[in-house]
């Protein structure tokens, strides 16, 4: 029991300190426990293709989930920063990004994401149930989820460019 305090005391600290931008850097994204009282809901959807679609397929995984939609300016203008840390090198095979599209018909999902380069899943939330269920009502939402399937982390509001929170929160994960 010990040995699991400390783990995650050393966890804590090296979260605190992913949180707190360095001085003169940009304030990063906020992210916000997930609610200790609420459950990780399950998150099954279909793809674009149709094919039915399964979190708990990713567990082993930490997963950056991301409520969005193509109506919503700073959904749009994070597109970027996720594709980018969906390609991250160092995180092959142990990170995955996957974008949850709120209530908007196959076909404006289709020539939205046709018109651009996105490198992650993107999956239909046809009904806002997940949406629901997942964020406070706020979009973009990004929800960080550990390798064991619990959410842990949320962020309501555009991911910034220069952000490196998100980064840091990432790997502090990975090293748990």
């Amino acid at each position: 029991m010990t040995f699991r305090h400390g783990r995650s005391a050393t966890f804590a600290a090296m979260l605190a300190a992913a949180l707190v931008p360095a001085a003169g850097q940009a304030a990063d994204m906020v992210l916000r426990p997930w609610p200790a009282a609420q459950p990780t809901p399950a998150l099954k959807l279909a793809g674009l293709d149709g094919q039915p679609w399964d979190l708990a397929q990713l567990r082993g995984k930490v997963v950056v989930v991301n409520f969005w939609a193509s109506w919503c300016g700073p959904c749009v203008a994070e597109l970027p920063v996720l594709g980018a840390l969906a390609g991250r090198p160092a995180w092959r095979g142990k990170v995955a990004v996957v974008g949850v599209n709120y209530k908007e018909s196959l076909d404006t999902i289709k020539d939205f994401t046709g018109a651009r380069s996105i490198p992650y899943p993107i999956l239909r939330d046809r009904s806002g149930d997940m949406f629901k269920a997942w964020t406070a009502g706020v979009m973009p939402t990004t929800i960080l989820v550990d390798r064991q399937g619990r959410a842990r982390w949320r962020s309501a509001g555009e991911i910034d460019a220069g952000d490196t929170g998100l980064q840091r929160s990432i790997d502090a994960l990975l090293a748990e």
